[in-house]
């Protein structure tokens, strides 16, 4: 993911400017104010502590990344179909990250740019702005950092401890899909939009076809479903409806399954 952008001295700190950590592991002299929208969109500045029960996920952006001479990375936007959401991308490895969000299971809401960490010390300052925040099933919420320079990293790291351990946020690190598994989320990622959902009748009808492994595209010539067949198993794929084999390549001649994977797309993957 692309460098952090900063403000102040943050870009020039050495990882190792701040006091040594206290014994619960947070910096102990050390300002960090969270700047974030509220439901209604108004921009507001809070100690992370006033936080805790904020859904940070669910709120808008404090704004839209732009494009400007000389920016390497590429700006672009994923369309979550997990909550059926705009989430804006600084870059294509942001992109993949927010595909494999949109992918997990476990992640019921998740949106980028939602809250800047400014902070102070011994008169510097500096902004981490972190990659995502999400929610799982079970109300764990998370935020998930930018991958950082190493001139920068360790500062990030602890800033980002400070106001998690405030705030009741856990720490993700961040993951893209690499290898076969990034290949195969790009091909089912074409179907996640509800377009492809089969109806009550389609669905069990398919998952009665794979209830044998089968290759894709002969389960749908036997489905009887005609044309929409395709669709609806990239669709019931993208889902977990339907499993598959995550370390090889996804294609029309792939075996597929009726059942879901017990792979965490978390997991190191290439």
């Amino acid at each position: 993911m692309a460098d952090q952008k900063s403000s102040g001295a943050f870009g020039s700190e050495k990882p190792g400017s701040l006091v040594p950590d206290g014994p619960a592991g947070m910096p102990t002299d050390i300002d960090v104010q969270v700047r974030y929208r509220s439901a209604a969109g108004r921009a507001l500045v809070h100690e992370p502590g006033l936080l805790r029960d904020i859904p940070l996920e669910e709120r808008a952006p404090l704004s839209e990344p732009h494009a400007y001479q000389g920016r390497r990375s590429i700006l672009t936007d994923w369309f979550c179909a997990t909550n059926n959401v705009a989430v804006w991308c600084s870059s294509t490895v942001q992109m993949d990250a927010a595909m494999l969000l949109d992918f997990d299971a476990d992640i019921v809401c998740f949106q980028s740019g939602v809250a800047e960490l400014h902070w102070q010390h011994e008169g510097r300052q500096g902004t981490v702005r972190p990659a995502f925040f999400a929610r799982t099933r079970d109300g764990r919420r998370f935020v998930i950092p930018h991958r950082s320079a190493a001139r920068t990293a360790g500062l990030e790291e602890r800033v980002l401890r400070h106001v998690a351990a405030a705030a009741g946020w856990q720490i993700r690190p961040l993951r893209v899909p690499e290898g076969v598994l990034h290949s195969s989320l790009r091909s089912m990622a074409h179907f996640r939009g509800t377009e492809f959902a089969p109806a009550a009748d389609a669905r069990q009808a398919l998952l009665d076809v794979f209830a044998v492994p089968r290759p894709l595209q002969k389960g749908a010539a036997v489905s009887g479903l005609g044309l929409p067949a395709a669709g609806h198993i990239w669709h019931l794929l993208w889902t977990g409806a339907l499993a598959f084999d995550r370390t090889l390549p996804l294609l029309p001649t792939s075996r597929i399954w009726a059942g879901t994977s017990n792979d965490n797309p978390w997991e190191d993957n290439g």
